[in-house]
């Protein structure tokens, strides 16, 4: 029930109720729509908290992926060289493992470089004559097709040419005293044109087999060319007393995971090892941006219990999801880095009472003496085999199912046969004849596997997905235009634009009351003037009849 009070009634009109009408009508428009909008401005306050918070958090989600993937990237494995001849890096650190070598380097690898120089008087726009030639080297898949036209038959022409080829550089400078054309391979004698592409790219200049370089002569060397051939050279050197060649000096197959470069002539010990300590730095890390996640989570989404302030994020169901998916790594079994998976707890990883995560340092030493590879299935997503003989890969947009599968090849069969747990796999060869065996099921679909050698093998293959990479991967599903987060965002700004719908109800509701109560307040008054006009009248009537007795 409304309260009218007193100041309301204070003023009496002579011809009216004497009631302050406009402050009773405001007073119950307010009445009938106060309890309405102080709840939905609620809401709408709680929506635009709730769109901020969503806001912050997935910004934090944000940070802890560029986190994850930071950890997955980081090394903890040191290479190292004694002298700058040679430098070492770690390029997949799944796969490299410690190395000491020595390698001294006794050659380098260097393009072929042909050198054309010709008369003060030639210049870019001097012409060449027109023809079709081909350009071979013994790396080469294929020759390539010169073709010299009316549309490129000058020295600029023709070094524009060259420069669309795979494999050439060309380059046409002015020396001062006449041009110069520069035509490089890349390094390495595999790479280097063969004599009959040199003599092909000489004639097309013009010199004839009875010209002479040096001498211009206008039939036999119009150009006046001179030409210097520098020889391609492969790099020669020894690992531990055993030669070795290259084509470049930039080597990624010598050691598995590591990237080699000659940089000079000399000798250079190189090392490559794996420390406990550099692994616990880095298992340090990881905990420390899962520790930071945990933390914002358990702040945003307290419930206020106890007298202490809820979080902005409390009862929301999306950051219950995320916080209950980082609470369970620690009890997540970890699979494809051995016969069995791996947890975080055989590493010395441990819940603290808060919640937080921390390292038993003397647990993870133990563990890593044990088996110093353990620490992987935190950093390093792999592919593996037991059998050396046998290289793991797959698909990067569509990886395997995590684990370990056995693999059965039986060449002695017709035709041969290949399984992986006991499905049939695909068999080919590749371009050096070894063979190729490829699955196609949901599970393992894309799977290859790569013999170097023909006999029958039966041995366990693996894929591991690391928890740096699982959490990155799913911290890229909550905050991608699909993902939970955007998702909750989309149907926050959607509660958002209904609660501030209804408040323009209630102010629309509010007018039409108002214009509602003014209408029948105004006809009230009309009634009651019209009383009281008839009340003076008989009120007089009455005092006229007893004047007249």
């Amino acid at each position: 029930m409304v309260e009218v009070r007193t100041d309301i009634l204070s003023t009496i009109s002579q011809n009216g109720s004497g009631l302050q009408l406009q402050s009773l009508t405001a007073s119950l428009v307010e009445a009938e729509t106060s309890g309405e909008r102080v709840l939905t401005e609620r809401r709408v306050e709680d929506a635009n908290t709730s769109i901020s918070a969503m806001g912050q958090l997935s910004s934090q989600i944000d940070q802890f992926k560029t986190g994850m993937t930071r950890t997955a990237e980081a090394a903890s494995r040191l290479a190292t060289s004694s002298a700058t001849a040679v430098s070492i890096e770690v390029t997949q650190e799944a796969l490299a493992s410690d190395l000491s070598a020595t390698i001294q380097v006794t050659a380098l690898a260097a393009p072929q470089i042909a050198t054309y120089s010709f008369g003060a008087d030639v210049s870019s726009n001097s012409t060449i004559a027109t023809g079709t030639f081909s350009l071979n080297a013994s790396n080469w898949s294929e020759p390539a097709t010169l073709t010299i036209d009316a549309s490129n038959n000058t020295l600029g022409g023709l070094s524009r040419a060259l420069n669309e080829i795979d494999g050439l550089s060309a380059s046409l400078i002015d020396t001062g005293n006449g041009a110069a054309l520069i035509i490089k391979g890349k390094d390495g004698l595999g790479n280097a044109l063969d004599s009959a592409s040199i003599a092909a790219i000489t004639g097309a200049l013009g010199l004839t087999s009875n010209g002479t370089e040096g001498q211009t002569d206008a039939s036999e060397n119009p150009l006046g060319l001179t030409s210097d051939i520098s020889a391609a050279t492969d790099a020669a050197f020894s690992v531990d007393g055993v030669e070795v060649t290259r084509p470049g000096n930039t080597i990624d197959d010598l050691f598995p995971g590591h990237r080699i470069t000659l940089n000079s002539l000399g000798t250079a010990t190189l090392n490559s090892s794996e420390s406990s300590t550099s692994v616990r730095d880095r298992i340090t890390g990881f905990i420390d941006e899962v520790n930071a996640l945990k933390s914002y989570l358990s702040t945003a989404t307290q419930r206020g219990i106890n007298g202490a302030d809820a979080g902005p994020l409390a009862g929301d169901s999306a950051a219950q999801s995320i916080q209950n998916k980082i609470r369970g790594i620690t009890t997540q079994p970890i699979s494809g880095f051995g016969d069995t998976p791996v947890y975080l707890a055989e590493l010395g990883i441990k819940t603290e009472r808060d919640g937080s995560l921390a390292l038993d340092v003397a647990m993870f030493e133990s563990a890593m003496e044990r088996n110093p590879q353990i620490a992987e299935a935190i950093f390093s997503t792999q592919f593996g085999a037991d059998d050396e003989t046998v290289t793991v890969s797959g698909l990067a947009f569509a990886p395997p199912k995590p684990g370990t599968y056995a693999l059965i090849y039986d060449p002695d069969t017709t035709p041969p046969t290949a399984t992986l747990n006991g499905t049939n796999l695909a068999i080919s060869t590749d371009s050096e004849g070894r063979t190729l065996l490829r699955s196609s099921e949901a599970d393992t679909n894309g799977m290859l596997f790569t013999l170097e050698g023909t006999q029958a093998l039966t041995t366990n293959v693996r894929y591991g997905s690391s928890l740096a990479d699982q959490l990155a991967s799913y911290s890229d599903s909550l905050i991608g235009s699909d993902g939970m987060l955007a998702r909750r965002e989309t149907e926050l700004d959607l509660d958002l634009e209904g609660f501030e719908e209804q408040l323009t109800s209630i102010e629309a509701k509010a007018e039409m009351l108002t214009e509602r109560y003014n209408i029948q307040f105004g006809r009230m008054e009309a009634m009651i003037a019209s009383l009281k006009k008839t009340g003076e009248y008989m009120e007089s009537l009455m005092d006229a009849w007893n004047a007249d007795r």
